[in-house]
């Protein structure tokens, strides 16, 4: 009865360990610690970069093809950001210098609508522009992992019209990353257009601002970085309309070939 009463019971904890998930004959410890949580997910977010001109008879066309594409992607997963390459009339302030000066970064030619996706990975230049071409530069940046992963909020100051944003990027590569900059583009939405002899339209994803951006040298994998940019009234001086501006973080590769942009975030 003693034998049978013990078998009963073997049998018994082997059931219980097989639901349990435990090994037969060991006891896990009371404090012993759990697996190790699951890496950072997240997913890449292109940047897309079109450098357009006031007078530029091919924008039009590339402007609407990039809010289509904005439409079927979401801001989850692009982000689109009009950067006039000069200006026309020269006191316009369409144009920044910021603006002029990322575009002679990406290129010495002055032929636009000029498109860039996450830096210099990929690039569709004016006679190349269309729908088709966007498309598929943007497929091919999203099919890359993403590396940093990046948190911030963001905050507007009407009466003192500035933009304070703060955050936080994490590596979530494997291997160490370096030479990295953290960066900011203010953009305006609902501007009209007026050039001299041209009909008056309505532009959005118009840049404001590019601040000054944020070095880090090194970040080890899994490290986290956190910053904090600000925008004041001279730098937004173009700026019409503060409730119409919007915000993107971005962390560049600066030191690298391509300019890659690892990583942007639409900071609502």
């Amino acid at each position: 009865m003693q034998k049978r009463l013990i078998t009963i019971l073997f049998y018994l904890v082997l059931t219980l360990c097989l639901f349990a998930g435990c090994t037969p004959g060991v006891v896990p410890e009371p404090n012993e610690p759990g697996p190790d949580p699951d890496p950072v997910s997240v997913d890449r977010v292109v940047m897309v970069e079109l450098f357009v001109a006031p007078a530029c008879t091919k924008c039009p066309d590339a402007k609407a093809d990039m809010a289509q594409l904005l439409g079927e992607y979401g801001l989850e997963n692009i982000v689109v950001l009009e950067e006039y390459a000069w200006n026309y009339p020269l006191s316009s302030g369409w144009a920044i210098p910021e603006t002029i000066s990322r575009y002679s970064m990406y290129t010495s030619d002055t032929s636009t609508p000029d498109a860039y996706f996450n830096g210099l990975n990929q690039s569709v230049h004016q006679d190349d522009s269309g729908y088709n071409n966007y498309k598929n530069a943007i497929e091919a940046e999203l099919a890359k992992p993403a590396k940093i992963a990046i948190s911030a909020s963001s905050s507007t100051n009407n009466p003192a019209k500035t933009v304070s944003i703060s955050g936080s990027i994490q590596n979530i590569n494997e291997n160490t990353l370096s030479n990295l900059t953290i960066g900011a583009m203010i953009y305006e939405d609902d501007v009209s257009l007026v050039v001299p002899g041209k009909p008056t339209y309505t532009a959005n994803h118009i840049v404001r601002d590019i601040l000054t951006p944020v070095q880090v040298e090194s970040l080890s994998s899994n490290a986290t970085y956190d910053f904090s940019l600000t925008a004041n009234s001279e730098d937004l001086k173009w700026a019409e309309n503060f409730s119409n501006l919007h915000v993107v973080v971005y962390v560049q590769a600066s030191g690298s070939f391509t300019q890659e942009i690892l990583q942007a975030k639409y900071v609502d």
